[in-house]
């Protein structure tokens, strides 16, 4: 690993490709971590969107737009990845798709989202409702909460905790 000094050359998008083509959750989860933790998610996003359609296994895929979620919001091109992920093949895949989009409450993408409402696979149509729903109403939370009780929340960043109060030690990493 190099010191934080000097800066990491970005690794290629086969290298993406071969750390997450793998049938085998540990060894995706394992090549997911280093690679995080060298370059940092936010650089890794670019490489994602390419890498993605190329990885066979839907494992490595499902772990990539699980990663993706915290970043909805600020890196436009993980609002583009989703986007191209709803018709993928595994619904695992289409699901963190459909969180991905819920979790940016971008109005925008709501008729990407309503193709889906006529999936042959019922869970993907569901996903797809609750992702509408939440953007229409400008609730992320709404994607779990479907019935709209106020007793559950989806904290996928600190702040989306209603009970959320900033610690001065507390500092997220922003995408630039």
């Amino acid at each position: 690993m190099n010191s934080q000094s000097e800066p990491s050359k970005l690794p290629s998008v086969e290298d993406v490709v071969t750390a997450f083509d793998d049938r085998r959750g540990w060894v995706v989860e394992s090549n997911g971590y280093k690679l995080r933790s060298e370059y940092g998610l936010c650089a890794l996003v670019p490489l994602f969107g390419e890498a993605l359609p190329k990885i066979r296994n839907a494992t490595g895929r499902i772990h990539i737009m699980f990663d993706l979620i915290p970043l909805a919001r600020q890196h436009p091109q993980v609002v583009e990845i989703a986007k191209n992920r709803l018709q993928d093949r595994s619904a695992a895949v289409r699901m963190h798709a459909c969180e991905v989009l819920a979790y940016s409450l971008r109005r925008d993408i709501i008729p990407n989202l309503e193709q889906l409402l006529e999936h042959p696979v019922a869970e993907t149509r569901a996903t797809a409702a609750a992702a509408i729903d939440a953007i229409q109403h400008q609730n992320h939370h709404f994607y779990l909460d479907r019935e709209h009780k106020g007793t559950s929340f989806w904290v996928v960043n600190p702040q989306d905790d209603p009970k959320y109060k900033p610690r001065p030690w507390q500092m997220r990493q922003e995408c630039q």
